[in-house]
């Protein structure tokens, strides 16, 4: 490139004569700085100008700090809500302004002292009003259907026929059963009178042997006195003795063919006998089967379906009629957690609308079924809904016992959450575990009751900042009055 002699008027060689680094200049000079070489300089001058503006002078400091304590107080006490009652805790709060004293700022809160209790919540559940008892009444004998007397909607007592059935092999079977009855009775009532006449018999037979017994021993004395004198031989003394050997002998078999009567008596008759309970018991059978041809309300209620019609044929067991009583009683269901609270006779209230009925807890299986606890009740006054109505069980429910705070004194803290105490006029963060909660009021573990805690932390608070709760503004109540659980 040739480099001319000379340029124009008011012009500069480099930007004439070399048009590139011109080009390169302008390029440069549109090039950012480093966002790290304005960023430094900016961070000392900012760190170094908070230092001075947060060391106010004496005589304005204190009137500083007084003003933001106050704001900030202004701040705390505006966010502050009020919850559900719970059960048995109680906060007192107290606030007061910020202030600077020779050991630095001073930051206004709002104490409040927890205190141990449990935490209760009211909860509904849907309810639906069923018959008291519902059932299938069904058969215990089969037959064909000749009468169904009863019909849906009627209003039946208990005893009334629903339904009857025909079934001639049931009229059969009580006649025979009758017949072996009959028969075993008679076999029985020969027995007993051929064992009476037997037996009169051989009494007399004995009595007999006993009066020849009697005689033969008399005449034998009387031998023996005149075979003494010397009257008798004493071959005649002999034949007297052998009169009264064989009396004896006749005794003895009197006596035991009657023994043998009375054995013969106590074993045959009691095997009769033992025949003809059988055949009472097989008779009282089947005329219970007969009779179960008539098929009876077995209480009082209303009829809601009838299962047959007139000229089927039924086998034992089958349903013939639905029926429900007139009672009412109440169904919800509960979760797990709930349920051992509902012990039989617990009161409740049911809402339907704007009416609303008392009603007790009857049963409670403590099983859950497909993850929850059935429950049943009774209505404890005389009205009660119609069956199928539905609608809310109110209940109370523990969320937890433990120490009860606001639910604005917790501070979360990734995994872990706190409580601010005061300790010694300075915030404390405190790790505790929540049990539970409900609206503005929480149940934490890990705190001690009669603790003061921070109820509202302001913005920024930190562990170790000295703190005031003692101000004008200190106020002593209750803000979670006591109640038993229902």
């Amino acid at each position: 490139m040739t480099i001319p002699d000379s340029a124009p008027p008011g012009s500069s060689p480099s930007s004439s004569s070399f048009p590139e680094a011109k080009e390169e200049q302008v390029v440069q000079r549109k090039r950012p700085l480093p966002a790290w070489v304005i960023a430094i300089p900016l961070a000392f001058a900012a760190g170094l100008g908070g230092y001075y503006l947060g060391k106010p002078s004496a005589e304005s400091g204190g009137a500083q700090a007084e003003q933001a304590g106050s704001t900030r107080s202004g701040s705390s006490a505006a966010g502050r809500t009020t919850g559900p009652a719970t059960t048995g805790a109680s906060t007192t709060t107290s606030t007061a302004t910020g202030r600077l004293n020779g050991s630095g700022a001073v930051v206004a809160v709002t104490a409040s002292t927890a205190k141990a209790g449990t935490l209760t919540t009211q909860r509904t559940a849907a309810g639906t009003v069923v018959p008291a008892k519902s059932t299938s009444v069904v058969t215990r004998s089969s037959g064909t259907v000749t009468e169904v007397p009863s019909a849906v909607g009627q209003t039946v007592r208990a005893g009334q026929v629903l339904v009857k059935l025909s079934n001639p092999d049931l009229n059969a079977a009580v006649d025979s059963a009758r017949n072996v009855l009959q028969s075993a009775q008679a076999q029985l009532a020969s027995q007993q009178a051929t064992l009476r006449t037997s037996r009169v018999g051989l009494e007399a037979a004995v009595q007999s042997a006993q009066l020849s017994l009697k005689n033969a021993q008399q005449t034998y004395s009387a031998a023996q006195q005149l075979y003494a004198a010397g009257a008798m031989s004493r071959s005649d003394l002999n034949v007297q003795a052998v009169a009264v050997q064989n009396a004896q002998s006749s005794l003895a078999s009197a006596q035991t063919n009657l023994a043998q009567n009375t054995n013969a008596q106590q074993s045959g008759v009691r095997d009769l006998q033992l025949s003809v309970d059988k055949a009472r018991i097989a008779l009282s059978q089947a005329e219970q089967q007969a009779r179960a041809v008539v098929v009876l309300a077995p209480f009082a209620g209303q009829v809601s379906a009838v299962l047959v019609v007139s000229g089927q044929y039924l086998s034992s067991g089958a349903g013939v009629v639905t029926l429900v009583s007139s009672d009412r009683q109440l169904t919800f269901n509960v979760p797990p957690a709930d349920a051992p609270s509902f012990v039989p006779g617990r009161e409740l209230s049911f809402v339907v609308g704007q009416q609303r009925y008392p009603v007790k807890v009857v049963s409670n299986p403590g099983s859950a079924t497909n993850g929850v606890v059935p429950i049943n009740a009774r209505f404890a006054g005389r009205a009660a809904p119609a069956a199928g109505t539905v609608g809310a069980v109110e209940y109370t429910s523990a969320v937890g016992t433990g120490t009860l705070i606001p639910t604005t004194a917790l501070q979360a803290d990734n995994d872990k959450v706190g409580v601010f105490t005061v300790q010694n006029s300075r915030a404390k963060l405190q790790n505790v575990a929540i049990i539970g909660q409900t609206g503005d009021t929480a149940v934490v573990s890990g705190l001690a009751a009669g603790s003061q805690i921070i109820a509202t932390p302001p913005a920024g608070l930190v562990d170790g900042v000295r703190v005031d709760t003692t101000g004008a503004g200190k106020a002593g109540g209750s803000a979670v009055p006591a109640r038993g659980p229902s």
